[in-house]
């Protein structure tokens, strides 16, 4: 015990070091609320796609395929709005509405100023469908399929007035039948990007059923592996554990607690005599009893077969037998069960104070030596060691 309280005494002062200055940088940057640091940080891949983008632009500026001006104008807008909605959720004012993360605003003005780029980049204007593409696959991670539909239409929509237009007054530069597949192209990837959106929609939905019936599952186990099947009490494993938690509470200055191991007196012959059902209804009615009877900070846990064992914490040292002898009068003034009202359960019982740095076994093992003295001394009484 006292190796384990030293361990942590020496692993306290690592968990308390200052954070790192690429940390702190973060908490500057994206905040310390978890959905404000994602919502950012989708924002600055977004911006970081954007940059190189627009770096890409203007080295086409630069040997004369786009022109300069335009480009500019591009690059001003972008950051205008990557700047614009950084901005607005670095402050916190995003939370007020229903969707936080803007994901609808933030993509209806990406594709709006995607189609205004199209206008301006001149004889490289066709690998702005790419961009389209890309914003509604961040989108599919971020909107409801109604939404994303609503954006592709959207899309659609504002790409046809815009190659129609750029043929109209740019056919040097947008001719008409390259316009027209440029349009067509980012249909047909829009109406694919929306049928997808509703697979993944549907695919998230059943991972997140999934993972909450795993969940559900995973508790029943634990729950099942804690608990005697029976009685409904902590099983041996379990009650080892809070024995040992107890005892590593009791070496940091917590209270004192007493182990208790309880048989039933004569179990073998109510079996003999009514039947292994009659029996099982027994340790049902014991364990119901004790639950009932015991105080609320006192532990009892099935320990195998017709034993129990009971973990009394803060017991007073003058008399630790109290919450003991309190179950052995409710027992003996009443039925147990209903079906056998001639039948008053009895034990005995064996308790040993746990001594400090004692290994819990060896607690076990004094409790267990005084259940031994208690049914020599002829049963249904209680003896302390």
């Amino acid at each position: 015990m006292r190796m384990h309280t030293a361990a942590a005494t020496t692993t306290a002062p690592d968990s308390h070091r200052p954070p790192s200055w690429f940390a702190r940088l973060g908490d500057i940057l994206l905040g310390s609320d978890s959905l404000q640091r994602l919502t950012l940080s989708l924002l600055g891949l977004a911006g970081l796609i954007t940059a190189t983008v627009v770096g890409l632009l203007c080295y086409m500026a630069s040997i004369g395929v786009a022109g300069v001006g335009q480009i500019e104008a591009l690059a001003t807008m972008f950051l205008l709005f990557m700047g614009g909605f950084y901005t607005f959720i670095r402050s916190g004012l995003n939370r007020r509405f229903a969707d936080p993360t803007l994901a609808l605003p933030q993509t209806v003005i990406a594709q709006s100023l995607i189609a205004a780029g199209y206008t301006m980049t001149g004889s490289v204007h066709g690998a702005t469908v790419i961009m389209l593409a890309l914003v509604m696959v961040f989108g599919m991670f971020s909107l409801r399929p109604a939404a994303l539909r609503a954006v592709c239409l959207y899309t659609v929509a504002i790409m046809g007035l815009v190659t129609w237009w750029c043929a109209h007054h740019q056919p040097a530069t947008y001719p008409p039948h390259v316009e027209l597949f440029n349009f067509a192209l980012t249909a047909i990837v829009m109406l694919a990007i929306s049928q997808l959106s509703g697979q993944l929609m549907d695919m998230r939905t059943r991972l997140k059923t999934q993972k909450i019936a795993l969940q559900e599952a995973l508790a029943h186990i634990k729950e099942m592996a804690a608990r005697d099947e029976l009685t409904g009490l902590p099983n041996r494993r379990r009650m080892m554990t809070l024995l040992q938690e107890h005892a590593t509470r009791h070496a940091r200055g917590g209270p004192r607690f007493l182990v208790c191991i309880i048989d039933l007196d004569h179990f073998k012959s109510i079996n003999d005599t009514y039947g292994h059902a009659a029996g099982d209804a027994v340790l049902r009615a014991f364990a119901n009893q004790a639950q009932a009877v015991l105080r609320t900070t006192d532990m009892i846990g099935r320990w195998g077969g017709e034993e129990f064992l009971l973990l009394l914490p803060e017991t007073p040292p003058g008399d630790p037998t109290t919450g003991v002898a309190r179950l052995r009068d409710t027992l003996a003034a009443s039925a147990s069960v209903a079906t056998l009202p001639d039948l008053r359960v009895r034990f005995s019982a064996g308790l040993a104070r746990y001594e400090d740095g004692e290994p819990i076994d060896q607690a076990i093992e004094r409790a267990d030596r005084a259940l031994y003295a208690a049914k020599s001394a002829g049963r249904n009484r209680s003896v302390v060691l």
